[in-house]
């Protein structure tokens, strides 16, 4: 297998080659055919032609589209790209972060209200489901028997590790689909290209998508009980991981709560993964070398023992760049300041990104005051506070407003995310880190070992297992420099979870987990009150887009 990064280079050629990714209106109209431009090149390099093709569906993830190009019409490419979509989705309306530009996409968007005509939703959905076809499309054409591999066992192989890999992919964005719009339609490998699937019950489809993980964990366990992928590419952790997440939700997704299940799956990635780093965890030594632009390195299939990152989406490569992943999480929430503003902020000495910042978002003072402050809220002893903007450098901790006209006056900058190296003791290795740039090549981390830990919490919290839940937070705890808890409650451990997964698209959905996302707690700013108020009942899912709807037949979710 080749490395990954030369993989994708190829792929950008390959993708613009056979249409896989193309510009896409509405779900319907999904990436065409490429069987019917380029089957007989298949035929004559199949091994070449297949990593190009799965090298497409990974593409999909790692930016917004072959060549540059879109893959989502009449979108903000940066927005369209999988990282980004899901970050608008998951937290730009939670008390963690909001997306302040306030024009007609984004209007009523970081208040929680979202028309079924925002183009926002509409981006993000079809993200997701031209992630499905690529996967698809990929596990048809292998299937279909256009490579000619058969007899062949090399190849074979190949193929086989292949279509598991764009399973295990496909299985991802089914997650934020199921997660974000509840009924969605189900397509795989046996949906015709070109074909729209039906419109399938949350807790269906979620059974399907769980149904073909499980089939994909017991192939690598019975072949390949360790098994590893190559830097960049999903496999048997990653899969998982992905069932951690789904049956952490389970009562929400299928009204019948799975604690076992999410316990069997996370002790089996803790039990590979653990040994090295912090206390033996398998964590990191430091919580920011997850961000920073050493990162890779702690990824699966990286070039250290510890492997925190389970899934990340590769950015280290020149043609992956795009305002999302890293470069989206350091310069979006970065301005520069000028002798005239109060507020100070260098993003070129801080974080080392060229950038002067886009001043797009900030913090909301409730997700803020979950961590120990002094007390002009300067500084914190939480590690995980250390890379912030906050009242030490002039920024207003209260959102009086969520607008730019307002910014450093309207919230502290949660910034987790550096473009300099970071060292197991949290300082800047000058030496590693790269010259300043605009795009910044900061691998993005979708799923780390301490998200597997702190699920595993809950779930036996859950299941009246308190001493080994405390255990688990408690790793989590000490590494951002933070005394262990004696005892543990599922508020504390809802908030040890947003403290240490922050911005990592998981609020919205543990906030209705734990029943606090339509009432129960509010936030500045929520559903347009400036000290916050209770959502609609209908709000726990996001409405499918209106010319999904109309296009396709399908039924809105409630209240839209």
């Amino acid at each position: 297998m080749k490395i990954f990064n030369k993989i994708f280079i190829s792929a950008c050629v390959a993708g613009a080659a056979m249409s896989m990714g193309s510009c896409v209106d509405d779900l319907d109209l999904t990436p065409s055919d490429p069987r019917s431009i380029v089957s007989e090149q298949f035929k004559k390099n199949p091994g070449q032609y297949m990593q190009q093709l799965i090298a497409d569906c990974y593409l999909q993830y790692a930016t917004y589209g072959v060549n540059g190009d879109a893959s989502v019409q009449k979108f903000d490419g940066g927005m369209s790209t999988f990282q980004r979509a899901v970050f608008l989705l998951e937290e730009a309306m939670t008390d963690e972060a909001s997306w302040i530009p306030s024009d007609a996409d984004y209007g009523t968007f970081q208040y929680g209200i979202i028309p079924a005509n925002n183009t926002v939703v509409m981006g993000t959905y079809s993200r997701l489901f031209i992630n499905i076809a690529c996967c698809n499309q990929f596990i048809q054409t292998v299937n279909d028997g256009y490579f000619a591999i058969e007899g062949n066992e090399k190849l074979e192989k190949m193929a086989k590790d292949f279509i598991r890999q764009a399973r295990i992919l496909r299985a991802g964005a089914y997650y934020y689909a199921i997660d974000c719009f509840g009924n969605v339609p189900y397509m795989d490998e046996n949906t015709p290209m070109g074909v729209t699937g039906a419109q399938l019950g949350r807790a269906e489809i979620t059974k399907k998508v769980i149904a073909d993980l499980e089939e994909i964990v017991a192939e690598y366990k019975a072949e390949d009980p360790n098994q590893k992928p190559p830097y960049g590419y999903v496999g048997l952790d990653v899969a998982e991981a992905l069932l951690v997440k789904f049956y952490l939700n389970a009562g929400v997704y299928t009204g019948t709560p799975d604690w076992t299940s999410c316990i069997s799956h996370a002790e089996a990635i803790i039990g590979r993964l653990k040994g090295a780093g912090f206390n033996g965890t398998g964590l990191t030594q430091n919580y920011h070398q997850n961000f920073a632009i050493n990162n890779k390195q702690f990824c699966i299939g990286g070039s250290n023992p510890v492997n925190e990152i389970i899934w990340t989406i590769p950015q280290s490569n020149p043609e992956l760049l795009s305002y999302a992943n890293g470069t989206f999480m350091v310069n979006a929430w970065l301005g520069t300041s000028t002798d005239d503003t109060p507020w100070k902020c260098d993003p070129l000495k801080l974080y080392n990104t060229k950038n002067s910042g886009w001043k797009c978002v900030v913090a909301r003072r409730e997700f803020v005051e979950k961590f120990d402050w002094d007390a002009t809220y300067s500084t914190s002893p939480d590690v995980r506070t250390k890379l912030w903007m906050t009242a030490a450098n002039g920024f207003g901790i209260d959102n009086v407003s969520l607008t730019q006209a307002d910014y450093g006056n309207n919230g502290f900058l949660a910034v987790k995310f550096t473009n300099w190296a970071i060292d197991d003791n949290g300082n800047i290795i000058e030496d590693e880190s790269p010259e300043a740039t605009d795009q910044l090549g900061i691998d993005y981390p979708m799923i780390r070992l301490a998200e597997i830990y702190l699920s595993a919490a809950e779930a036996y919290l859950n299941t009246g297992n308190e001493t080994k839940a405390l255990e688990y937070t408690n790793y989590i705890r000490e590494r951002a420099g933070m005394p262990a808890f004696t005892q543990l409650t599922p508020a504390l451990l809802r908030d040890e979870r947003c403290r240490e997964l922050y911005t990592e698209s998981t609020r919205r959905t543990d906030l209705i987990r734990y029943n606090q996302w339509i009432s129960g707690y509010t936030w500045a700013w929520k559903n347009m009150r400036q000290q916050g108020g209770d959502f609609a009942s209908n709000f726990d899912l996001f409405p499918i887009p209106s010319s999904v709807v109309s296009r396709n037949g399908y039924t809105q979710n409630p209240g839209y």
